[in-house]
Parts: C-alpha cells; sequence; structure tokens
C-alpha cells in the first residue's frame, strides 16, 4: 500500500484503509468456489451468507448487506459517485461473503485470488490490496485502486481488442470485461434448447404478421408446446394477440423489432453447436439454413439432444459482440461509420442471446424464464454497467 493512500484515507476522516483500526471487514467474492486461505489466515476468514449477522444480536459490525446499503440509497453522497456503478455491478454478482478479522499482506493475497471487495462497517469499499474505492461520503477512489478482475477475464477483453483493432475498430476506453467462466453460471443444455424454440416461434409470428400472411397462432401454439411454454410473458402476450385492423399498427411496430429475432436464434442454434460458426458481426444469419434446423428436427429430439459449446467460448463470443456494442455507441456519438465492419442489429442480437446463456446480468436466477427480457433491455440501453 502506499504512503500517499493511508495519508488520504486518513485526511478524509476514516480509518487506514488496510482495515486495521476497524478490527474487521468484509469480504464479497464474486467467484463460485474460493481459494483457501493460508493456515494462519484461515481462523480469521469465516464464510457468511449475505444479510446473516455475524454474530447474532452483534450491533458494531452488523451485517454486509447493512454495511453496503448506502450504494442503495440515493441520499448518500456517495451512490452517484462513477465508481459506484462498477462496485454495485460486482456485488450484483456476488457469490460468496466472509468475516474477516484481519489485516495486511496476507489478506490482501487471499482476496485478491478471491476476486474480492472489501467491506468496512464504516462504509468503505475497497479494493483487494485495501486501497480505497469508495466510501458513503463519496471519498475515493485511491489513485492505485481497482475494481477486480480475474485473469481469465482481463485476457479475455485483450484478445477481443486485438481483434477489433485488427479491422480498424477502436475498442473503447474503460469498458470493463465481462465475468469469467470462474463467475458465471452457463444456463443448462435443455433450457438454451427450449429458448431456441420460443424465440423460433417469435420470430416466425413477427415475419408473418409483416408478411401479411399471419400465421394460425393457435395453430402454432399446439404444435410448439415446447416453445409456447418457454415464452416470457411479453412474449406470450405478442404471439397470442389477435391480428386486426384495430391492432395491425400497433402489431407491425412489434414485429418489425422482433422479427429481428432470427439473428438470435442463430447464435442460440451456435451455442447448441448446431450452427458451425459464428461469423464476424457485419454478416446476417442464413434465414434458410436457420429455419431449415428447427423445422427438420422435432421440437422433443432438440431438447433431448441439446449440448453446449464450452463456456470459455461462449464467453469469447459474448466479450467481442459486448466490445463491439461498445464501438458502435461511441462511433455514434463521434461519427465514425462502422457499417461496413460491424452490424448493429446483428450484435445487439447476439449479445442478447449470448448474455442470457452466459447469465451476464447477474440479476436473476438462471433457469428463470423472463429474464430473456430483462437481458434484451440490458442489451437495448446499452449494456450499463
Amino acid at each position: 500500500m502506499s504512503p500517499n493512500h493511508s495519508t488520504e484515507a486518513e485526511t478524509a476522516g476514516n480509518p487506514p484503509a488496510d482495515g486495521q483500526s476497524s478490527g474487521r471487514l468484509y469480504a464479497v467474492s464474486t467467484l463460485w468456489k474460493t481459494p483457501e486461505p493460508s493456515a494462519s489466515l484461515a481462523e480469521n476468514v469465516t464464510p457468511i451468507q449475505p444479510g446473516q449477522q455475524e454474530q447474532p444480536g452483534d450491533s458494531e459490525t452488523g451485517d454486509v448487506d447493512a454495511c453496503l446499503a448506502w450504494l442503495d440509497d440515493e441520499s448518500a453522497p456517495g451512490f452517484a459517485a462513477p465508481i459506484a456503478n462498477p462496485i454495485r455491478a460486482h456485488l450484483r454478482h456476488g457469490k460468496q461473503a466472509f468475516a474477516v478479522n484481519a489485516a495486511g499482506e496476507e489478506l490482501y493475497r487471499w482476496a485478491t485470488e478471491a476476486n474480492a471487495l472489501l467491506v468496512s462497517p464504516d462504509h468503505r469499499v475497497l479494493d483487494p490490496n485495501g486501497r480505497l474505492l469508495l466510501d458513503r461520503e463519496a471519498n475515493g477512489p485511491d489513485a492505485e485502486a481497482v475494481i477486480p478482475f480475474p485473469v481469465e477475464s482481463r485476457q479475455r477483453k485483450a484478445s477481443v481488442a486485438v481483434q477489433l483493432n485488427n479491422r480498424l475498430i477502436d475498442p473503447v476506453d474503460g469498458v470493463l470485461p465481462i465475468r469469467s467462466s470462474l463467475e458465471v453460471e452457463v444456463r443448462s443444455p435443455a433450457n438454451v434448447a427450449r429458448r431456441a424454440i420460443a424465440t423460433f416461434l417469435i420470430a416466425t409470428r413477427a415475419e408473418s404478421i409483416l408478411s401479411g400472411r399471419v400465421i394460425d397462432a393457435d395453430r402454432m401454439r399446439e404444435r410448439c408446446p415446447i416453445g409456447y411454454e418457454a415464452m416470457t410473458p411479453r412474449e406470450r402476450a405478442f404471439f397470442d394477440a389477435e391480428v386486426s385492423p384495430a391492432t395491425q399498427g400497433g402489431l407491425a411496430q412489434t414485429a418489425s423489432e422482433l422479427v429481428w429475432r432470427y439473428e438470435a436464434l442463430a447464435t442460440l442454434q451456435w451455442a447448441l453447436d448446431m450452427q458451425f460458426e459464428l461469423t464476424w458481426p457485419d454478416e446476417r444469419a442464413d434465414l434458410t439454413s436457420t429455419t431449415r434446423l428447427m423445422i427438420d428436427l422435432p421440437d422433443e429430439a432438440i431438447v433431448e439432444q441439446a449440448r453446449l459449446r464450452g463456456t470459455a467460448e461462449l464467453l469469447d463470443a459474448a466479450e467481442l459482440h459486448y466490445q463491439s456494442l461498445h464501438a458502435i455507441i461511441a462511433s455514434e456519438q463521434t461519427g465514425k461509420d462502422l457499417s461496413k465492419v460491424l452490424d448493429p442489429g446483428v450484435v445487439c442480437e447476439r449479445l442478447i442471446a449470448l448474455g442470457w446463456v452466459c447469465g451476464l446480468i447477474g440479476e436473476t436466477p438462471a433457469e428463470a424464464t423472463d429474464d430473456w427480457d430483462a437481458t434484451s433491455e440490458w442489451v437495448e440501453r446499452g449494456c450499463p454497467i
């Protein structure tokens, strides 16, 4: 820890960021499996559940959720600090929490390996090396403090930056990497297969409305119960809507958006290893091939035979499209034309599919139904962290 850091923390009216003055810290890790602390540290690191009192009736330290409540309090000065959103994203992806009665290099090594933020009862959030990121009064971040990401995530982001540069696309500075295979919960193959069938039904219904040759929804529902059951409430509302002169205008507008789901479908097929490759996102899906795959196989067989590509391969694709979307957004602000190297519609639809498969938004249970819509909204908002 730099001497300047301790001085800054003390000047702000806080104890040193190494936690020694407070005598108690919490560690919040985004990893499903954290490394074992060393023998000398282990007795001072106790697993807890978020929301659980570390000791019943202990009003001095409270629980980890109470220590972090100010991050959701709009009246707190630190709520709107730029670093607050990355902190909230880390906590949203938090898998394990620990009560810590230790400080110093041994703790910091373990916290780094555990990809953990450190939280103090006096409303400070520290990086794995004990440097101040932010406190309730908006002090921070320390010049050397960092939001932790596993090496895998940082390497994946760097690899994508090379790919973008090779196509004369400028990666956007400051965009954080997506989560690693150590942090995400990839959905089950059967669940992805059911989602693919539902997406096929929605895209087909949208296309039929736009063409004026509306497919009978009742017939589709009877023939494809698996897909209908997998739809989100919002999708069912569109699918079940009666097409009439009174509803035609609104349905056509929605259909013009949902017909793009063919791109998401092709991506889900790739994730299921039904498509050989996922081309660079300047090329739209081959609709004949995409639809034929869904028509030629019974829905039951698609689910029963479902298998997913490896998590690393899925995350590689997700990172590429995540960084590509940020490049598109930046280009709209600078006036740079990327239309010949990136198709915004393709990028967005692929990212919806990949983000959902990999659970990138980190807010809803992995097997929930309506989080497809939540992922879609996340992409539409520009993937805010």
